[in-house]
Formats: C-alpha cells, sequence, structure tokens
C-alpha cells in the first residue's frame, strides 16, 4: 500500500482509501509521498481513528455506536476503528450510561420516545432502565410524572384531545396521560369550589 499523495492532513493511498491524520501521526512514522505503509497501515488507521474520536468527542458526546458508524465513514480499516472506539470506552471518553442520564434529564420526551430514540443511538434498552433507576436514586422523584405534569400545564390550553394526541407522540403512556389529566381537571374543580 503506497503513499500516492499527502495533502494537508490527508493520505490518499494507493488502494483509493483517503485517510485523515494529524501532523503528530505524519511525523511519528515519517509519512512521505511513495512510502509503503502496509506494515503500519492497522497502527496508523489505529492511531489516526483515536485521533479523529477524541476530536469528534470535543464538538459533541456521542455514543458507541454512533461513534462507530462516523469512524467508519472517514476510516476504511473498520477493525482498528472498533479497537479506537473500544480504547475511548475505555479511557472513559465514551459512557453510553451517562449519554442517557444526560439525555432523559434534558429531554422534555416521555420514556417510550426517550427509550425509541436512545436505541436508534445505540442505546440497549437495559442502560436505559438503569439510567432511569439512577436518576431515581438521585433526585427522589419520578422524573417520568415530572415531565408529564410540566407538559400538561404548558399545554393545558388545547383541546383535551389535541392535548392528549399531542402528550402521546411526546413519548408519555397513554394511561398515565389519563391520570394526570383527570387528577388535574379534579384539584382544578377543587379550587374552583373553594372560591
Amino acid at each position: 500500500m503506497i503513499i500516492e499523495k499527502i495533502q494537508k492532513n490527508k493520505l490518499y493511498l494507493s488502494n483509493g482509501e483517503i485517510m485523515d491524520i494529524t501532523p503528530l501521526i505524519r511525523q511519528k512514522y515519517g509519512l512521505k509521498t511513495n512510502n509503503n505503509i502496509e506494515s503500519l497501515y492497522d497502527d496508523i488507521s489505529y492511531e489516526a481513528s483515536l485521533e479523529k474520536g477524541i476530536f469528534l468527542l470535543s464538538l459533541k458526546d456521542r455514543t458507541e455506536k454512533e461513534m462507530q458508524m462516523k469512524l467508519n465513514e472517514k476510516y476504511s480499516n473498520h477493525k482498528m476503528v472498533a479497537k479506537a472506539v473500544m480504547k475511548l470506552s475505555e479511557l472513559g471518553y465514551i459512557d453510553d450510561l451517562n449519554y442517557a442520564i444526560s439525555y432523559i434529564n434534558t429531554r422534555k420526551y416521555g420514556v417510550q420516545r426517550i427509550v425509541y430514540n436512545l436505541s436508534q443511538k445505540g442505546i440497549k434498552k437495559e442502560k436505559i432502565e438503569e439510567a432511569y433507576e439512577i436518576i431515581q436514586q438521585e433526585t427522589g422523584k419520578n422524573i417520568e410524572d415530572e415531565k408529564l405534569e410540566k407538559a400538561i400545564m404548558k399545554n393545558i390550553k388545547k383541546e383535551e384531545h389535541k392535548l392528549i394526541q399531542y402528550l402521546v407522540r411526546q413519548g408519555f403512556e397513554p394511561r398515565k396521560i389519563f391520570q394526570k389529566i383527570k387528577k388535574y381537571k379534579e384539584n382544578r374543580e377543587f379550587e374552583n369550589y373553594d372560591e
């Protein structure tokens, strides 16, 4: 495998691959045009994947699956990409449980939509359930109930059937929606009765 061209931070290889590298990698391996890097290919791919992974994580948090997919777009050596993603996890840069906790805490959605969204990002259902348990233990509150109550209060002026449809689309369980709306109505009637 020959380096046909080096332009900026990219290696153009004889197999058609264009590999992003850092100046440090270029210097470490003494990479120059026309070098045969067959014996170094795995090492260079691994280090380049690791460096790119760290850079991508500096921009935003990602799950293991997201990182794997992003790096596989950039690098052809998927075995070394997988090794780099594993290393990023070992170092604590990628943590699907913390990602799930943060996602749950910062989204207004109900559990069904959150489970769906996080599953799409490659987080297993058990990890999502664990995240909910940790939040429950740390706050002592049912975050799902709080989100549902806030959503009802924010959208209470909507017609009831439209409110219910909206809440279902947000991922809240219909049974809980009906319970909370009924409770809200009873409290309103009680308040009106007191006046």
